[in-house]
């Protein structure tokens, strides 16, 4: 991949820059299932390392267009003609989006549940972190996997991957690790406890 293609994340995804939002997520998905290590097509095109590179750009691309605040600032870099390919990477837009709108902590979600004293302690004794407890936290904190993402911004389908530690359906390891710190942050936990301790599980899991 070029390196201007690299970062035409339109292009990445095969959208036109007008595209309405909607698009986006089935391109995303559309290019994600023609890029897998599932479709074995793929590695009479690309090594198996480049189709990891390539993986992860598609996700950054969706993890820019996705977002319409990310996408607005991308889109003035890119439409002006004058940025430099550093302008355009996903880390530049994502600094920018803080400049313009200051990074605030998500809200812990509200006590619309009975507190369970013995499951508190559990809880905070904790130090095994895997899907399925996460799942126990949140369904006993009464939130649905709808509204965790709401509160995370993490697509419900992806949610439900973490739960179940299902490599098939999630993303790159670093952003699944990114995943499950907003969720701990959502729940009210440890974000790098239990990011630490899901990561262990997850990569045992997929053999790394």
């Amino acid at each position: 991949m070029q390196a201007t293609s690299r970062y035409n994340y339109y292009e990445v995804l095969e959208l036109t820059a007008n595209a309405p939002q909607h698009e986006v997520t089935t391109a995303y998905e559309r290019a994600r299932s023609t890029y897998s290590g599932d479709n074995p097509a793929i590695y009479t095109i690309f090594s198996e390392q480049e189709a990891r590179e390539l993986l992860v750009v598609i996700e950054e691309a969706y993890q820019v267009l996705g977002n319409k605040i990310l996408r607005n600032i991308y889109d003035q870099r890119l439409l002006s003609g004058r940025s430099s390919l550093n302008d355009l990477t996903y880390e530049s837009i994502l600094e920018a989006s803080k400049q313009v709108f200051p990074e605030t902590k998500v809200e812990k979600p509200a006590a619309a549940y009975q507190k369970d004293e013995s499951f508190e302690k559990e809880i905070a004794a904790r130090t095994d972190w895997d899907g399925a407890f996460l799942k126990k936290v949140r369904e006993y904190k009464k939130i649905t996997t709808q509204r965790m993402s709401e509160i995370t911004k993490i697509n419900s389908y992806y949610v439900t991957a973490i739960e179940n530690m299902d490599p098939g359906n999630l993303p790159v390891v670093v952003f699944v690790r990114g995943y499950v710190v907003q969720i701990a942050k959502a729940l009210g936990l440890d974000e790098k406890k239990v990011a630490d301790s899901y990561m262990t599980h997850f990569k045992n899991k997929i053999g790394k």
